[in-house]
């Protein structure tokens, strides 16, 4: 009895000496005041080891959450920072209706940002609600957003956050600062309409409006070479540079007739950088309308930068690569590119192919290695099964004879049944080859190997093999051969008997396909600047298809290149002019 007694004596001393030891708020106000005075000291040592026993949640201790959230800053200015980031996530989970949680999420928003978790620092800054914060928070994402060097960084962010201004205007500034040819000219137009960003500021030339006039100038920068030309009645080593001039003089002497007068100036770059640079540093250059030409690389680099500073439309007679235009809006390629050639050709094939083997060769060159891998990835989109894309130097075109009929023994036996039984590709096994080159020698290997095997093959490839004496009509029918023509002009139309006519008065010659490739821009840019002004792009783009002079026509809808590529099929003796454009209700007649 009495040990029952001294146990419950025991039992109550316990319980009084533990309501006795429960800390009072008055107690915990002190306490606070004391870790806070630590705090405001810069003491943070201290004041994370005073803050530490307020943490807890207590109903006597009103300052848990101050202490939770002063214990984190003090972690953070020790360089404690993981430490200070879980204790303001805990914050913000205990207490997420706590009048201060605005500054617990700038607070994390910081960190995340010096962690370089942009995503997460961006959505955190998106739940603060106190509009006094907004000025620190636009400060807060410049200063480390303009931080990122990356610029594939910056378009992710910009992906994630498509609708955060700041984002938006550092990657605008950031791709605006790159050479014209790195940028990404479609995502900064985007960008500066999305967000309203003024071009002027970001330095950065965008076509809005056009300009109409009375008489337009025209510069043709071409390499005339003018100081090595000799006084004789022969043909000149630059002659197809002749020739396009002879045909934009022609055109300019049509358009006239019809009331649109052209003003045309001509310039020699020499085939140099240097003699091009004392062109464009003529006061009468930036007075320009538009400027034909150059063909040579650097040129070509200084004429279009000069084009894009002065706003100045130019556009490029001969070349296929888009390379050339870069970005620029003011420029443009007359022909096709080589990727929309190849893209085009694909089509044809995909939708007239009774075989969905084929082989690719190309040439060793730029363009048509691009005009090859554009094919291959569209063709292959339906399907298709390229069994080998083979890149034919000019002086190894006897390879394709080796991989088509294996060896020159067996080319010469071709003609007979055992020969072809040895064929490595076996008859009838693959439905075409397409081939990217104009070179003859690749040509007519392509040609005569597919001849040789006798088999059901379709050749697809370029129209200048026309020219070439070594191939006929008949064969392409007996081939059934398909031939993209990005330059084609057919000469039985009034449109190109007049223009012959023309010429042929003027000259006592027939003009060639230079001067025909002349005439017919000249006359396309004469008739845009007159229907839509010094810039007609924003009339193309409105106008879809135009119909050509002495061509088929022209689409630069959406694009600096012209998208319209006929497509040229033989059968028997008949050749039949396709358009393969899906944009288009149906093919022209001409």
């Amino acid at each position: 009895m009495k040990r029952i007694k001294y146990i419950a004596i025991v039992w109550l001393l316990f319980v009084g000496s533990a309501v006795i030891a429960q800390t009072t708020p008055e107690e915990y106000a002190k306490q606070y005041t004391g870790a806070h005075l630590l705090f405001s000291q810069g003491k943070y040592s201290l004041a994370m080891e005073a803050f530490k026993p307020l943490i807890k949640s207590d109903e006597n201790n009103p300052f848990a959450n101050y202490s939770s959230f002063y214990y984190a800053l003090s972690a953070y200015r020790q360089g404690y920072v993981p430490m200070a980031k879980d204790m303001l996530l805990q914050v913000k989970q205990l207490y997420p209706k706590w009048s201060k949680i605005d500054e617990v999420n700038l607070w994390l928003a910081q960190i995340y940002f010096e962690q370089e978790e942009f995503n997460s620092a961006l959505n955190i800054l998106k739940s603060v609600k106190n509009k006094r914060s907004r000025d620190f928070i636009v400060d807060l994402k410049r200063y480390h957003i303009t931080g990122i060097e990356n610029l594939n960084t910056l378009k992710s962010l910009h992906k994630n956050n498509s609708e955060d201004e700041v984002v938006a205007r550092v990657l605008a500034k950031r791709i605006a600062a790159l050479p014209l040819a790195d940028r990404d000219q479609e995502l900064l137009e985007r960008l500066i309409e999305d967000f309203d960003l003024d071009p002027e500021i970001l330095n950065v030339s965008l076509v809005t409006k056009t300009v109409f006039k009375d008489s337009y100038k025209v510069a043709v920068i071409l390499p005339f070479v003018v100081d090595k030309l000799e006084p004789v009645d022969k043909p000149k080593v630059n002659q197809f540079v002749l020739d396009i001039y002879e045909g934009i003089r022609l055109a300019v002497d049509s358009l006239k007739d019809s009331g649109i007068d052209i003003q045309l100036f001509a310039y020699d770059t020499k085939r140099d950088s240097v003699a091009t640079s004392k062109i464009l540093a003529k006061e009468e250059m930036k007075g320009m309308d538009l400027i034909i030409g150059p063909l040579y690389a650097k040129p070509i680099e200084l004429v279009t930068q000069f084009a894009y500073t002065n706003q100045i439309n130019v556009i490029n007679p001969l070349f296929s690569n888009t390379d050339i235009i870069g970005k620029n809006p003011y420029s443009f390629l007359f022909k096709p590119g080589s990727e929309q050639v190849g893209v085009e050709a694909a089509k044809y094939v995909a939708k007239n192919a009774r075989n969905k083997v084929g082989i690719i060769f190309y040439e060793d060159s730029k363009s048509d290695s691009t005009m090859a891998y554009s094919y291959k990835q569209r063709i292959e989109k339906d399907s298709f099964n390229i069994i080998m894309t083979q890149k034919i130097r000019k002086d190894e075109s006897r390879a394709i004879l080796d991989l088509l009929l294996i060896s020159d023994e067996k080319i010469k036996e071709a003609s007979t049944e055992e020969a072809r039984s040895n064929y490595t590709i076996g008859i009838d096994s693959i439905g075409h080859i397409f081939v990217a080159s104009d070179n003859d020698l690749i040509s007519t290997k392509v040609i005569s190997a597919v001849e040789t095997r006798g088999d059901s093959i379709t050749v697809i490839g370029s129209a200048e093999w026309m020219e070439l004496p070594v191939i006929n009509y008949e064969t392409y029918g007996r081939l059934k051969t398909v031939l993209y023509a990005p330059a084609y002009m057919p000469k039985d139309t009034l449109g190109f008997k007049n223009f012959r006519n023309r010429y042929l008065k003027k000259h006592k010659k027939s003009p060639n396909k230079y001067v025909a490739s002349g005439f017919e821009l000249m006359m396309l840019m004469g008739k845009s600047l007159d229907k839509h002004g010094k810039y007609f792009q924003i009339g193309w783009g409105e106008e879809g298809f135009m119909p050509g002079f002495i061509s088929y026509g022209y689409n630069f809808n959406q694009s600096n290149s012209n998208q319209l590529v006929p497509i040229l099929r033989f059968d028997d003796e008949e050749m039949e002019v396709i358009l393969n454009q899906e944009e288009r209700d149906g093919d022209i007649e001409k």
